[in-house]
């Protein structure tokens, strides 16, 4: 994967402001369950066990190891490929470039949705964590209550945007 200059800087800052962390597309939901994830990928191995740095830190860590470019083809494209097949992004793609969502039905029966709450394995002060593992959160905000599609999120626009027409450059 080859960015310009430019095109590396915008998505650093992007990376460093992101919010949820690394654009939600680790399976845990947890600090100590994502660096736990990030070591098994085989990143950050030089961190302590019991270390308990900030977002901000981990961004900056995963930076130097890997670089911007690192990080979307070892972290972030290797977990969407592991989450959606192709005709589910090349679906998004076209939703996307014609300004609108998909069927709540096409995510449902695709199983990237899941409608109702279930608890996970990871611990969460006070319970466990409930809601928000399924696939489409990191493309789409969605009203879980009424169970409709809000909006793209900030990283659908940046992955068709930005981050897709690069890797199809490499692949081409």
């Amino acid at each position: 994967m080859e960015m310009t200059p430019g095109q590396s800087e915008k998505l650093k800052r992007y990376l460093i402001n992101a919010d949820p962390f690394l654009w939600d597309v680790l399976k845990a939901k947890n600090k100590k369950n994502r660096m736990k994830e990030l070591k098994e990928l085989g990143f950050l191995e030089i961190y302590p066990e019991k270390n308990n740095p900030t977002y901000s830190k981990i961004n900056q860590d995963l930076l130097i190891e890997l670089g911007i470019e690192g990080i979307f083809e070892k972290i972030i494209k290797k977990q969407l490929d592991a989450l959606f097949n192709g005709s589910h992004l090349v679906y998004f793609r076209r939703c996307w470039e014609q300004g609108q969502t998909p069927d709540m039905l096409y995510l449902k029966n695709e199983k990237l949705y899941r409608p109702k709450f279930f608890e996970s394995d990871e611990k969460l002060e006070g319970g466990k964590i409930t809601g928000f593992r399924s696939p489409a959160f990191i493309f789409f905000q969605i009203n879980v209550q009424k169970e409709f599609i809000e909006r793209w999120t900030t990283f659908a626009g940046l992955w068709f945007e930005e981050i897709e027409p690069i890797i199809e450059k490499k692949i081409l």
